[in-house]
């Protein structure tokens, strides 16, 4: 039996395997030459894999001898005596070491009835012919030979399906990391890479626990007691699906949903587990901004709602004998309690518009200093402790833009400059232009904005939660509808704070 050489421990190294067999068949045999052909698919004939004792010359000039015996030979294993009774007059080929060959035996190579090769034996013209009792020997080669290609093929079939398989779990969007029996990471794609900020590298070789970190939203570990490789098995079930947090390479956590398979020996021990990680971090932070929104909304709607429903429970009680200023002041602020519901449900519809495209801008041409003194005239009445001044060039241009969206973009940072300075002082709103833009400006001299929270004010549902903003109520949607309508005019709208000294929103307008 000969020793099959291998590349590596999954591939056969086929061209060395038939050669070692080869070479023990033509010693078995007493010849001093032969080939190996397997058939080529592409090509549609048998062509030599290897040789033995010839030359490449040789082999040239033997190559449409062994094609013309190719078909027969497949078929059967009744082979030729003599190249020479094969082609009349043929010119013999030769050994490399220049011996003339002419007896010659040959089989297929059969997997399963089906020729997937031949195997040729050649022996100098001067010696013996192969006789029927040859072939049983090279019968025995030509099973191994026809082993090694069918074990070559497989091997081949399953590194590209391995190969492929690779290629799948590495370009997919979700993590996958494997980790074997002492919990060690032995797979990381590159999906775990961009999540993580390990590289694979760094990641394999590490207990899992210990680089992952893997928490519950409480800071509870959940390694100790959920690990697919210490979790015992219950009803059989080998998957199960585990929210959590990870800690990435630069200290950060990552939300994540993770789902464990685990390969187990027949005995239940565990071998392997795979996890498929999924970052949910934008699916914790809309979670987290509708239940924010859903407790704001709620404090928005009671204050009013209950002043109502007081004020109309008190006038409408039978046993009162209400006076006629009492009577208007009760309407009055009933009246102010329904436009304040007003104001937050026409700013959550027009938000909805917004994001669902379905706000049509109706542009006219709009003169931004009568929407700032209307405006102004109008929020007022909400303060006592501020001084307002309106600040444009003198002569302003007039600016294509949807009145209504304009001014509920000067209403919003206007009641935002009342509310977040409660010390009062001044509400500048200033104006000027070039060429191209209309920029305007509201200034107020309050609380001012923490440098780390100004990236975000845009954001939807998003409030300042530090210091004296904590105690400002609203939905956080005033400057999130004022960047979405300028920014549908073509527009821009940025803004600097000073802590503990105000805050400066300018918007422009291209004319």
């Amino acid at each position: 039996m000969v020793e099959i050489p291998r590349t590596s421990s999954e591939q056969i190294d086929l061209e060395a395997t038939l050669k070692l067999i080869l070479k023990s068949a033509v010693e078995a045999l007493k010849g001093n030459a032969g080939v190996v052909a397997t058939w080529n698919e592409a090509e549609r004939r048998f062509a030599a894999q290897v040789s033995y004792g010839l030359d490449a010359m040789t082999m040239a000039r033997l190559q449409p001898l062994l094609n013309e015996a190719a078909p027969d030979l497949a078929a059967s294993k009744e082979s030729f005596n003599l190249l020479s009774e094969l082609r009349p007059g043929v010119d013999l080929p030769y050994s490399d070491k220049g011996i003339t060959q002419n007896p010659i035996i040959a089989l297929p190579l059969q997997i399963g009835g089906r020729s997937i090769g031949l195997i040729y034996v050649l022996r100098p013209v001067d010696t013996a012919a192969f006789s029927r009792f040859d072939q049983p020997i090279l019968t025995a080669f030509a099973e191994e030979a026809a082993i090694a290609v069918q074990n070559a093929k497989l091997a081949h079939l399953l590194a590209e399906e391995k190969h492929r398989i690779e290629l799948i779990l590495e370009s997919s969007a979700d993590g996958i990391m494997t980790v074997d029996a002492q919990r060690r990471l032995i797979g990381f794609n590159q999906a775990m890479e961009q999540l993580t900020g390990y590289s694979r590298e760094e990641a394999l070789g590490k207990e899992c626990f210990s680089l992952l970190q893997f928490r519950d939203w409480e800071e509870k570990s959940l390694c100790p007691v959920q690990c697919p490789i210490l979790k015992e098995l219950k009803n059989g079930g080998q998957s199960f699906e585990l929210q959590g947090k990870i800690r990435t390479k630069n200290g950060q956590d990552a939300d994540v949903s993770i789902v464990y398979s685990t390969i187990r020996t027949p005995e239940g021990k565990p071998i392997n587990a795979v996890g498929n990680v999924r970052d949910i971090s934008k699916n914790r932070q809309l979670e987290n901004l509708r239940e924010t929104f859903l407790a704001m909304l709620g404090h928005e709607l009671q204050t009013p709602l209950s002043i109502i429903k007081g004020y109309t429970s008190t006038l409408a009680r039978t046993d009162g004998r209400w006076d006629k200023e009492t009577l208007q002041n009760g309407l009055r602020i009933i009246e102010e309690e329904s436009d304040r519901l007003g104001r937050v449900m026409n700013k959550l519809l027009l938000a909805s518009r917004i994001s669902t495209g379905t706000s049509a801008i109706k542009k006219e041409l709009i003169e931004p200093p009568f929407l700032a003194r209307k405006v102004v005239r109008r929020l007022q009445a909400m303060t006592s402790t501020h001084t307002f001044e309106i600040n444009f060039d003198s002569v302003f241009p007039p600016v294509p833009a949807d009145p209504e969206l304009i001014e509920e973009v000067l209403a919003n940072l206007v009641e935002n400059a009342i509310k977040y300075s409660p010390g009062g002082g001044r509400i500048t709103i200033s104006g000027g232009f070039d060429n191209k833009q209309a920029k305007i400006t509201v200034s107020d001299e309050g609380m001012g904005i923490p440098t780390e929270e100004i990236k975000h004010i845009f954001e939807r549902f998003h409030r300042v939660d530090k210091g004296p903003a904590r105690a400002v109520k609203g939905l956080g949607l005033g400057l999130y509808l004022c960047k979405t309508i300028i920014e549908a005019h073509g527009g821009t709208i940025e803004v600097s704070s000073q802590f503990g000294k105000g805050s400066h929103f300018t918007f422009t307008l291209p004319l």
